[in-house]
């Protein structure tokens, strides 16, 4: 059985070389590649069934890379950043152009956030590249914490499964904000409250 502290070596060359893998994060399982390889995009939208116009979230190790990668990091941004990440928290903000449309879903936006493991940060510094964060499952089923159906759903059809311990966490995604428009949408709420948000003194919609 592989874990996340383990086995960075061995996740570092797989997504390095273009590989899929499932990885466990801060709030469910992922199934990652490196954002800047297309072939491994196309891959994952098949492998989940997923649209191409439903875009794909990408995780990041710092602050920094969200002006890599993103446009026009206002002040109620980088309040949020700074007050939940790493954290189950992502923005949806303006993309850069060189970013795949895959990632955008043939949109202006992408979508990101820090996860709050140290393992899953060290693995992207290492490799200076920022990594997809959609959940671990085939479109239209509920994704899971458990290992057999991860191992069932997608045993056969990725590189690599990292498995985590989930055993006394919630089964709550992250909370989801649309930061394009003049006011704070919220696309979902998750494991950062909408109360969360209203306490750092930004109205949402």
């Amino acid at each position: 059985m592989f874990s996340l502290g383990k086995s960075k070596n061995i996740i570092t060359n797989l997504l390095s070389n273009g590989g899929v893998v499932v990885l466990p994060t801060d709030t469910i399982y992922s199934l990652s590649c490196l954002i800047t390889m297309d072939k491994s995009l196309k891959r994952i939208l098949e492998i989940k069934g997923r649209d191409i116009s439903k875009g794909i979230p990408v995780l990041i190790p710092h602050k920094d890379y969200f002006y890599k990668y993103a446009e026009n990091i206002n002040s109620a941004c980088d309040l949020l950043i700074d007050t939940f990440m790493p954290g189950g928290l992502t923005l949806i903000v303006r993309k850069k152009q060189f970013v795949s449309n895959i990632i955008s879903g043939n949109t202006d936006n992408i979508a990101i956030r820090i996860p709050d493991d140290p393992n899953l940060i060290k693995i992207m510094s290492t490799i200076k590249s920022g990594i997809t964060g959609t959940s671990a499952n085939i479109s239209g089923k509920e994704h899971s914490l458990l290992e057999e159906n991860l191992v069932k759903d997608l045993g056969e059809k990725v590189d690599m499964i990292v498995f985590g311990d989930y055993k006394n966490k919630s089964n709550n995604p992250s909370t989801i904000l649309d930061m394009t428009a003049n006011k704070i949408n919220v696309i979902r709420e998750g494991k950062i409250t909408i109360n969360d948000i209203k306490n750092t003194g930004l109205e949402v919609q």
